[in-house]
């Protein structure tokens, strides 16, 4: 006689088959994404929002807008040669781990910035911000790859890339108040408390275990091939800076030299048994489109956004307010469309959504290079909204591509390397700007701006064919 006493299954929190060590309520995966979410909000959040904290900064030490300005360039260069690295420990040490342990980094070093004496100590903790960062943000993304159930990544996704873009827009109005009131330290203090959050969620919802991964022992950290990658990418970074300081000769000299370690770069991983930045993964064609994919989006899109207020001021005479309500169209819609392009995803899987926002972001590309001599500026601002919208409506879509085309032991990897490509399009596109416009305002500037845009349409046109390679060689349903 069989027994009929069963055990009904608690239907407030059902339980979520997921690829990683351990299967998550529905509720954990809700708690696993909001922290995931504000976790992400502090990279692009002190990236913008230095910027209007920069003059406050020089009269205080009483430096030049010079040096100040390497505030700016050290984030970028630490936060692109720190992701991958991040990655790479989440993997071997466990991503709950080095996530929390960036976060609690983060929060020191933003109260360092805060103390700083002088310019020269707060760049060297504004450099501790930006590795504590890269620790989080790459292994924040791995653990929703491994917790979040693949029918539900690109809303997860999404989600990220909304709160990552709010962060990114809201930096300058929220820096701006927080000078005012309460002075340049009050950016770095506003960290503290934000980081208190995301750790207090993070101790309480992140899996405690991890995906099986490789034995730390057994795989050793590459300590010679995460220098190389450093100096390489710190050579190439400072480029653009030494262009804009009337510095041509130095500059090439410093790409030059850049390039010559990227090759001992490349040739010591690729003969590594445990390399920091797996080339090889290069070799799985989705993850591959992926990451060229984020790098040419990043590319015109930063590009867009530097070159624009250079027009509308130099060639247009507008102000810096006419400046930033035409800006507001891409960055606005870019942060809207993140959501549902993941909801998109969900749905109709990662291709359509990857392919016509690389599309829109063609059509905007192009209209904004037709429209740009105009005497009006409302078709400057459809343009750019159009760019912001195809960039939203792909970006969950390409960045779960890039961290289900590998294996889940290596999803750490994949997201550092992944958000280095993003970094690596702004700065390619930051040194092109810094190239045309080196010289001073003057006849023909309005012709070299209308040449960048449309080299940047043949840009965008390669976006379109890099996500379309997503659909010959990446599944277009979602991976466990």
């Amino acid at each position: 006689m069989t027994t009929e006493t069963r055990v009904q299954p608690v239907r407030e929190s059902p339980v979520v088959r997921t690829s990683g060590a351990e299967s998550l309520s529905e509720s954990q995966v809700r708690w696993l994404l909001l922290t995931v979410a504000v976790g992400t909000t502090l990279a692009p959040l002190n990236s913008t929002m230095i910027a209007v904290a920069l003059p406050d900064i020089q009269d205080a030490f009483g430096v030049s807008v010079t040096a100040t300005a390497w505030l700016v360039t050290i984030y970028l260069v630490a936060m692109a040669v720190g992701q991958p690295i991040g990655g790479r420990l989440g993997d071997l040490y466990g991503r709950r781990r080095v996530y929390l342990f960036g976060l609690a980094w983060f929060a020191i070093a933003s109260a360092g910035c805060a103390f700083a004496p002088n310019l020269l100590v707060l760049i060297i903790f504004r450099t501790q911000q930006a590795l504590a960062g890269a620790l989080s943000f790459p292994n924040g993304a791995a653990m929703v790859r491994e917790g979040i159930p693949p029918e539900r990544r690109g809303s997860a996704f999404g989600t990220i890339g909304m709160a990552a873009s709010a962060a990114a827009a809201s930096g300058p109005p929220i820096g701006g108040l927080l000078v005012h009131w309460f002075g340049w330290q009050s950016i770095f203090w506003m960290n503290v408390p934000v980081v208190a959050m995301a750790i207090g969620l993070g101790l309480r919802s992140l899996p405690r275990a991890d995906a099986p991964r490789e034995d730390a022992h057994r795989a050793h950290f590459d300590i010679a091939g995460s220098a190389l990658f450093a100096a390489t990418l710190a050579a190439l970074i400072v480029v653009p800076t030494l262009l804009k300081l009337g510095q041509p000769a130095l500059g090439v000299a410093l790409a030059l030299g850049g390039l010559g370690l990227g090759a001992g770069f490349v040739f010591w991983e690729l003969r590594s048994p445990a390399p920091v930045v797996d080339l090889r993964l290069f070799r799985t064609g989705a993850f591959a489109a992926a990451c060229a994919s984020v790098g040419i989006s990043n590319l015109v899109m930063y590009t867009t956004l530097l070159a624009i207020p250079l027009y509308l001021e130099r060639v247009r005479g507008h102000d810096s307010r006419v400046t930033g309500l035409t800006l507001a169209a891409l960055s606005a819609l870019s942060a809207l469309a993140g959501p549902v392009g993941g909801r998109w995803m969900d749905a109709r899987g990662r291709v359509v959504p990857a392919v016509v926002g690389a599309v829109s972001l063609f059509l905007g590309m192009a209209g904004l290079t037709i429209t740009i001599g105009g005497t009006t500026l409302w078709p400057v601002a459809v343009a750019l909204g159009m760019m912001g919208l195809g960039l939203g409506v792909a970006g969950a879509s390409v960045q779960a591509t890039a961290v289900e085309a590998v294996p889940v032991q290596r999803a750490g990897s994949a997201s550092g390397i992944y958000s280095t490509a993003r970094y690596l399009g702004s700065v390619i596109g930051s040194t092109a700007l810094a190239i045309v416009f080196v010289s001073k305002p003057g006849e023909g500037e309005s012709e070299r701006f209308t040449a960048l845009f449309a080299v940047l349409v043949v840009v965008a046109a390669a976006g379109i064919v890099a996500n379309s390679r997503i659909a010959l060689t990446g599944n277009t349903k979602a991976r466990s």
